[in-house]
């Protein structure tokens, strides 16, 4: 499986897990078969508050998922359009926590009519 996670720096599983999906400065593509991860920069995250394009930055990677702390409706409504599920990692710190509470079966599903409407949901 291929998961993206939004991170804030380039630091393997050490990265930290960014809050806000759209606007964050990097994204980790994980493959959970091979253990491989491969860190993306977000050329789009200074877009208008709903306005993030975050398929266009991944597509053709095989991402199945996205594993995150926070979401804008759009954005996750955008990643379910192309058959990308969304998972809330607990606010989990770093991306290696992140993909172990995935891994453990502790992160929850978000629901198509959740996400965030702002900067206060997280």
């Amino acid at each position: 499986m291929r998961i993206v996670v939004p991170v804030e720096n380039r630091k393997g599983l050490e990265s930290r897990v960014c809050e806000h999906f759209g606007s964050t400065p990097f994204y980790a593509i994980c493959d959970t078969d091979t253990g491989s991860v491969s860190i993306v920069e977000n050329f789009n995250r200074n877009h208008e508050h709903g306005q993030c394009t975050p398929t266009d930055i991944f597509a053709g990677n095989g991402v199945s998922a996205a594993l995150c702390n926070g979401i804008g409706g759009r954005a996750q409504r955008k990643l379910q359009m192309q058959g990308i599920e969304v998972f809330m990692a607990g606010l989990a710190p770093t991306l290696g926590e992140a993909l172990g509470r995935h891994a453990k079966g502790t992160t929850r599903r978000v629901d198509p009519a959740e996400g965030c409407t702002g900067h206060d949901c997280h």
